[in-house]
């Protein structure tokens, strides 16, 4: 199967009402603050079956625009964060559309190495792949850490990610609607932030044939079995990264021998 024959349905699978029904339930699996119209998960959770209906429909006939916006600002791991947070609505569709696109990229795009921020996603997963490449001898890792992956990013870019796997002109209107409502098409806090991150690094992926690689979110790391290879091995993977207007954070990216469960822990 093409991707455009499996996109061709991806419009009825983000609108239909048992799509959305599911993707608010993801959603208020998470914990999370209102939007800027106030609205919580309770108070929707109230009316839901006919909010949802509504919804469904105005999605279906174009209507559907995208809330206002609430940022909220906070400090961890060294750093201050600028998160945007959609409304309780807005998040559903986000969730949905993203519940739609993301098995044509599991299939096409991300490879099998990448554990972050999709159905395979978890710490786990990438330490036991990580143990694998150690046990064999590789026991050097050149281990970046992109700095800001979700900044820099223009709307067409964001756009283009996503259609280079998706041919569905309806789905692509109704991601470019999302994202022009944004600060920052990858803006942190949208629903569709993790996805088009894996996809902006995708080219990197891609690129990185011949070499024994583990990416979790946006932390690579490469295998080797001496410290001249991890060396030339980060060189590479930094040189890629320039192609793409991303590069390593220096403060988290190194050469080392590191134990599996030392790898990949946030913060």
């Amino acid at each position: 199967m093409t991707s455009h024959t499996a996109a061709h349905s991806l419009m009825r699978q983000t609108v239909d009402e048992r799509a959305l029904k599911r993707a608010a339930r993801q959603c208020m699996g998470r914990t999370g603050s209102p939007g800027a119209d106030g609205m919580t998960w309770k108070a929707f959770r109230r009316d839901m079956p006919a909010r949802i209906a509504a919804l469904s429909a105005a999605l279906a006939d174009g209507t559907w625009q995208p809330g206002p916006l609430r940022t909220e600002e906070f400090d961890a791991w060294g750093k201050h964060h600028t998160i945007t947070i959609p409304t309780v609505t807005d998040r559903i569709v986000h969730r949905a559309l993203r519940n739609a696109i993301e098995p044509v990229l599991e299939r096409d795009a991300y490879p099998p190495w990448m554990f972050g921020w999709h159905r395979r996603a978890g710490r786990p997963l990438a330490v036991a792949a990580a143990a694998r490449h150690l046990a064999a001898g590789l026991i050097w890792v050149a281990d970046i850490d992109v700095a800001a992956a979700t900044r820099g990013v223009a709307l067409e870019d964001a756009v283009t990610s996503v259609a280079r796997f998706v041919h569905d002109g309806s789905v692509l209107a109704l991601l470019r609607r999302i994202l022009d409502a944004l600060p920052d098409p990858l803006a942190p806090g949208s629903g569709l932030s993790p996805m088009l991150t894996n996809l902006r690094m995708t080219p990197v992926d891609q690129q990185l044939a011949g070499q024994t690689a583990v990416r979790m979110t946006d932390n690579y790391t490469l295998f080797a079995p001496t410290e001249p290879e991890a060396e030339l091995a980060y060189q590479h993977l930094a040189g890629l990264l320039a192609q793409h207007g991303m590069a390593p954070a220096p403060a988290k990216s190194k050469i080392w021998r590191p134990n599996p469960e030392d790898l990949y822990a946030a913060g």
